[in-house]
């Protein structure tokens, strides 16, 4: 308080601050919020499309991505991309692309180096198949040819296109469904906007020419949607002679929506403790003006906006709804119809108190008359 009663003497007695200071203050505030909003979107951007995919070791380890056991330097790389996510139907769509390889058997040159969008075999790729049982009964999901690396067409020359992949293939993918067993709660959308879904998938590799399975080093799980990130974890696991390969694809939630649901959260709370303050001012017949003690109904409507506001949020159910709508309707409903009779109650004594006067015409007559006897 001091502070701010120095701060009006100041401009006070300076008629300059008196008459400019409102539209510099105006846009000093302007400029630092035009400044604030271009950092974040900046770092929103680069936060979520921050590393371009490649064979080097700094690529990798921003993928997490590790070496299988027994692979050494000859491997084949893959690149899952989820695109699309289906709340709904429990699914989210993936573009599977080889990346590279590594190895002079695999990429035809003559070192073992990795090299991105190079590779001599023929390669289908199979999902929750195993090398050891009948594989070749089910179809891939796509075959890779090398011929187009090899020799490939006019659209390779742009660019910035020659490392991109000739072909690539999409599948629809389900949300784990064992949550009955696991219990992973965090699995559904009762925990958003921190909820979490994976899918889990086990991959074949097969040259077409040889009809053997070919090594896998691992999977780049990327996310190109809005509102949501991707990324896996690879599971090389050895049994017997055989190494198997595993992957899980998880999507979360971007920290921009959970950071935003939040804040709705807050407000909604913060709009009903001060409806709760008001009812408590009137309660201990403090003068509240009938025009602020009408907004605790636009409150009330208010509300349930504010929820819908939430981005991509599930239907009424979630944690965050029982720890804030719920309460918040709750609260501001019965505030306000305590609000509400309070008023018309302290209305009802005023017209009861207002009518038992006697009009000023009716006590001038009664004076007159007693005068007229004295």
């Amino acid at each position: 308080m001091p502070l701010l009663l120095s701060l009006q003497r100041i401009i006070g007695r300076n008629p300059i601050l008196i008459r400019h200071g409102p539209l510099a203050t105006l846009t000093i505030m302007s400029s630092l919020l035009i400044g604030i909003s271009i950092h974040l979107a900046v770092v929103y951007v680069n936060h979520n499309f921050r590393t371009q995919v490649g064979m080097d070791d700094v690529t990798l380890g921003d993928f997490n991505v590790s070496g299988s056991p027994g692979v050494s330097y000859v491997f084949l790389r893959w690149l899952a991309d989820m695109f699309s996510i289906d709340m709904n139907g429990q699914t989210f769509s993936v573009h599977w692309s080889l990346v590279g390889a590594c190895g002079h058997q695999y990429t035809g040159s003559s070192n073992d180096s990795c090299i991105q969008n190079q590779f001599v075999n023929n390669v289908a790729l199979y999902l929750n198949e195993n090398a050891s049982v009948n594989w070749n009964i089910t179809s891939p999901i796509g075959t890779f040819d090398s011929s187009t690396v090899q020799n490939p067409p006019p659209v390779t020359y742009i660019p910035g296109r020659k490392q991109l992949p000739a072909e690539e293939y999409v599948t629809v993918l389900s949300f784990d469904p064992f949550l009955p067993y696991t219990l992973q709660k965090k699995s559904s959308t009762l925990y958003y906007p921190f909820d979490q879904h994976s899918a889990y998938t086990s991959l074949l590799a097969i040259d077409t020419d040889s009809n053997q399975s070919l090594p896998i080093s691992g999977v780049m799980g990327y996310g190109s949607m809005i509102n949501w990130i991707g990324s896996s974890v690879f599971y090389p696991t050895t049994v017997g002679n055989e190494t198997l390969y595993a992957l899980a694809l998880i999507l979360v939630r971007q920290d921009m929506v959970k950071v935003f649901a939040i804040l709705l959260l807050l407000t909604s709370w913060g709009l009903s403790v001060a409806v709760l303050w008001m009812t408590v001012l009137v309660l201990f017949r403090a003068n509240v003006n009938d025009s602020l003690i009408l907004i605790s109904t636009s409150v009330l409507f208010a509300l349930p906006q504010i929820r819908a506001s939430m981005p991509d949020s599930p239907a009424f159910g979630a944690f965050i709804d029982i720890a804030g709508y719920f309460m918040n309707v709750c609260l501001v409903s019965i505030c306000t119809s305590i609000l509400l009779i309070s008023r018309l109650q302290y209305h009802c004594q005023s017209t009861v108190t207002t009518s038992e006067k006697p009009m000023p015409s009716q006590q001038a007559e009664r004076i007159a008359f007693l005068m007229d006897r004295e």
